[in-house]
């Protein structure tokens, strides 16, 4: 019973703001001027966790750094924000921030 209604549990949405793809795009652009190579990885790198988040709204904790927001930690220097429309049962992953760890945010 509860395994059929975890089921029929309807995954969150996904949405990212334009400043996380903002911050995306400038982390892509600096590291691309030492290397186009690795500047790719880390992008597809930081969207496939965040493309995977619906799946597991809840996987990463509640960021001390940025009470309110869920923070995932990508190679200890990228931070990926995030906040859960009604926690309880997520229907919005609202992607708020992608920055360098030693940015300051918020």
């Amino acid at each position: 019973m509860i395994e059929s209604a975890r089921r029929m549990q309807k995954r969150p949405q996904l949405e990212w703001r334009p400043d996380a793809r903002d911050g995306l795009i400038e982390i892509v652009e600096y590291i691309s001027d030492d290397s186009i190579d690795a500047a790719q990885a880390l992008k597809e790198e930081i969207e496939d966790k965040v493309n995977a988040l619906p799946a597991h709204p809840k996987k990463y904790a509640k960021s001390a750094r940025a009470p309110g927001f869920r923070q995932l930690t990508i190679r200890r220097n990228f931070l990926v924000f995030y906040q859960l429309v009604t926690e309880e049962t997520p229907e919005l992953i609202d992607v708020v921030a992608v920055v360098h760890a030693r940015r300051k945010w918020p």
